[in-house]
């Protein structure tokens, strides 16, 4: 055999040995990116199912004690807000969730568009459809970018990052924010900017205040009839049809009642949370 062939056989061979190591790599590299995407997928399942379960602690085994995460918000007003958190917050928000009677999660990864492992450390790049309800009524729409930072600890892989960016698609109910204005004659205005599906809608309630006998009268645009007991407190509404009294709150004052008027009344089944903007 001359020289030139067993060159040709041995450089063959080394091709050969090459592609097989190179391709053992690329195996396991699979193997590990499947591990920390599995890891990942299931993190998810546990926590669309808290509202169920009501197990905290079943979605916090894949959290770090060392968490710490940034989430960026867009809303359906266009606005973006920020949110920096750690491990006890997020414990928190968890403990909100099972405490929030019909509550109901979804939370599923649409598609996993990156993961690499090196070593003990792991990177997921995901997004994932999210829809938050309460007894069937859909409160907030949309989905979420995320990136989760992985880190195995003592053996076991946890979540020790979050950066998620969240696109608002559709909210019905959430944070309602007010604007109050009062006139010299002692009646009130009250901007209030409630979630509309796709949008924000800016409501405008003009709200008289007149003297009765025993009571404050209160006439919310001139359709709704409140009265409010300065002595008592208490705001009532009154049904033009039947005469009926609903107690809707108790203020201490002409501003709160109306206030009471707005957040436990009018818009008490649009908003989670009323915010004064000053």
């Amino acid at each position: 055999m001359n020289l030139e062939k067993i060159l040709t056989i041995i450089k063959k061979a080394f091709i050969l040995s090459f592609v097989l190591l190179f391709s053992s790599q690329i195996s396991v590299a699979q193997k590990s990116n499947a591990e920390i995407e599995r890891f990942v997928r299931d993190f998810a399942k546990a926590y669309e199912n808290i509202a169920k379960s009501r197990d905290v602690e079943a979605v916090l085994k894949y959290i770090s004690k060392d968490l710490n995460s940034t989430i960026l918000k867009s809303s359906v007003m266009d606005n973006f807000g920020l949110i920096k958190s750690d491990f006890s917050d997020f414990k928190f928000h968890l403990r909100q969730l099972v405490e929030t009677d019909g509550m109901a999660i979804t939370y599923k990864i649409k598609n996993i568009y990156r993961s690499q492992l090196r070593g003990t450390t792991g990177v997921v790049v995901c997004e994932i459809n999210v829809e938050v309800s309460s007894r069937e009524e859909t409160w907030i729409k949309g989905s979420e970018l995320t990136t989760l930072a992985l880190k195995k600890e003592q053996g076991q892989w946890k979540i020790v990052h979050f950066f998620v960016v969240g696109l608002e698609e559709q909210q019905l109910k959430g944070i309602c924010m007010l604007e109050l204005y009062e006139s010299s004659m002692g009646d009130y205005v009250i901007k209030t900017i409630v979630p509309q599906g796709d949008s924000y809608d800016t409501k405008l309630n003009t709200l008289d205040f007149s003297k009765g006998n025993k009571e404050i009268y209160i006439k919310a645009n001139n359709a709704i009839t409140y009265t409010w007991d300065e002595e008592e407190g208490m705001v009532n509404r009154l049904n033009d049809e039947d005469s009926s009294v609903k107690g809707i709150g108790k203020a201490e004052d002409a501003k709160n009642a109306a206030l009471v008027i707005i957040t436990k009344d009018l818009y008490a089944e649009n908003c989670t949370e009323f915010k004064m903007k000053h």
